[in-house]
């Protein structure tokens, strides 16, 4: 059974998820940080902070990574195998 077409259409599906989902990450990630940059009593919550900064950013570092799956997923589906 040839899935190529629908694994290229899941693909698309959730590319456009991910620019979503990694927009509101984003907007959530820039108040945690201006938290911390304003954050001037606790050292230790300032480095809670810090950590949940670095948390974010390791999530879009996944993303990036699954959007590069993806349209390597893509190219795959496209090449022509000799049968």
């Amino acid at each position: 059974m040839d899935t190529r077409d629908e694994a290229q259409k899941l693909a698309k599906e959730v590319l456009i998820k991910l620019l979503e989902c990694g927009t509101e990450i984003d907007e959530y990630y820039r108040k945690f940080r201006e938290l911390r940059v304003l954050e001037d009593r606790s050292p230790s919550f300032q480095a809670a902070l810090i950590n949940v900064e670095h948390a974010f950013f390791m999530v879009v570092q996944s993303i990036n990574v699954l959007r590069e799956q993806l349209r390597l997923l893509e190219v795959a589906s496209k090449k022509k195998e000799i049968e």
